[in-house]
């Protein structure tokens, strides 16, 4: 008759199934296991079938067995409990075993292999039966640890493990979405012939650093052939490299449209305080010069300046605004003339020698001339300025200084300056105007040795 012994209400006891046709082995195993130990509760059956079915209702954690039995053996029974139940701790115990026998036993997965002989082989079982399950509730906690993980990397994040031989282990499906690969064309292929185009660059390093110093590590690249930027998390775990992949490309374009606006805003405030410089020390220099003459005349200069100050204002807002100014054509003396109002440089000359007709924004080609001259006059110390026309374009040229030829790449990056009293943005303005109206601008020598600079791609009207 089968014996089912009262279960504790503990949910950390572990529940014992004792397997053998003897009942009074069975009423005896029951008690010294249950006595040795206050968590084990055990439960007996008589046969390999009421075994089995006893497996199927309760949550056993551990299974005894005799070996030889009237329908059948402990090692058929446990290899019938391995095919359902792969890492269920099992103990075969019994009281004829042989060499034999244990070893077929160790063959088909057993846990343990005890000789019945004595009581003290009692307590024996009893701290293995403990060691065991202690055991195999770890390693089901870690299991289901794992699995929430992975179901959760599932739903959000990449991640691959790659084994000591680069072979792809696994693959899942958002890393799959990602590049466009199956995981059954990547599995158990070379991850270097996957991603040839990897092996030379930094994150092969960072992987093969990762793998050979047993180290984590952590870095963010772009991955070009899949057009996303990535941050990559790799652990190095028994078998290889396990790599958790994060999509920050929308971070990423946050962070560069938030890091443009920064330097628009920046742009801004420089372009602003050096275009207004022009017109306000005219507007001054106008201003002082009625006041000691008493001629009124000069006040209308001084209008005139206030109001290219305003009008370079209202542009440049509009410009930050990201709004497009209308084209128109415009004649190349007349703006240079304009512009060449708002200089203070009575001992330099302008000399604009042919005039062509040119389509491009009206105050921003006047804003480029005006730096162009202040450029040739305060840097270049120049007595004369020539504007004229190129074939696709125009020109504008000096006597100073000139630009030497190692430098004049640089001198369009904003910020350069070869005087310590001037910002520097004179010409990156310049080149600013110049790639907003899709032309192209070089600093070359003029004739007389001064600078020369010379802007291309512009269009005539019909």
């Amino acid at each position: 008759m089968d014996t089912v012994h009262t279960r504790s209400e503990r949910s950390n006891d572990a529940l014992i199934l004792h397997v053998d046709d003897d009942e009074q082995a069975r009423e005896l195993t029951a008690e010294y296991l249950e006595r040795l130990h206050d968590r084990f509760e055990v439960v007996t059956e008589a046969t390999a079938r009421s075994a089995r079915d006893r497996l199927e209702t309760q949550p056993i954690d551990c299974v005894v067995s005799d070996y030889q039995m009237p329908d059948t053996n402990g090692i058929e029974l446990l290899r019938s409990v391995r095919e359902e139940y792969p890492n269920l701790p099992f103990f075969l115990f019994t009281g004829k075993g042989s060499e034999g026998v244990a070893s077929e036993a160790i063959d088909a997965g057993v846990t343990s292999y005890i000789q019945k002989g004595g009581t003290e082989v009692y307590e024996r079982l009893a701290n293995r039966i403990w060691n065991a399950v202690t055991h195999h509730r770890s390693e089901q906690r870690a299991r289901v640890a794992r699995d929430r993980l992975l179901s959760l990397y599932e739903q959000t994040d990449g991640f691959y493990i790659v084994d000591t031989d680069w072979r792809i282990a696994y693959w899942n499906q958002e890393i799959a979405d990602r590049t466009g690969l199956a995981a059954e064309e990547v599995l158990e292929e070379n991850f270097w012939d996957i991603f040839p185009g990897v092996t030379e660059t930094d994150v092969a390093e960072a992987f093969r650093n990762a793998m050979s110093a047993d180290e984590p590590i952590r870095f963010e690249t772009y991955c070009q052939s899949h057009e996303y930027w990535t941050a990559i998390r790799a652990y190095p775990v028994e078998d290889g490299l396990f790599v958790h992949s994060r999509d920050i490309t929308e971070e990423k374009e946050r962070s560069q449209q938030l890091e443009r606006r920064n330097h628009i805003l920046e742009s801004f405030a420089n372009t602003v305080s050096h275009d207004l410089r022009n017109p306000l020390n005219v507007a001054e220099g106008r201003l002082q010069l009625a006041q000691e003459t008493g001629d009124f005349e000069h006040l209308d200069q001084v209008a005139q300046a206030h109001n290219r100050m305003r009008n370079l204002i209202d542009e440049l807002l509009r410009i930050a605004r990201g709004e497009e100014l209308a084209l128109s054509d415009i004649s190349l003396h007349d703006v240079a003339e304009e512009a060449w109002t708002t200089v203070s440089a009575d001992s330099t000359e302008l000399i604009v020698e042919q005039d062509v007709v040119i389509e491009s924004h009206e105050t921003q080609l006047r804003r480029l001339f005006e730096n162009l001259f202040w450029n040739a006059i305060d840097h270049g110390d120049a007595s004369t300025i020539r504007v004229g026309p190129l074939e696709d374009g125009f020109f504008v040229e000096d006597d100073g200084e000139g630009i030497p030829s190692d430098e004049r790449e640089s001198v369009f990056e904003s910020g350069y300056s070869t005087d310590d009293d001037s910002p520097g943005y004179g010409l990156s303005i310049v080149r600013g105007i110049v790639d907003t109206h899709r032309w192209d601008v070089s600093v070359t020598e003029s004739a007389t040795g001064g600078a020369r600079f010379e802007i291309t791609g512009t269009t005539s009207p019909a």
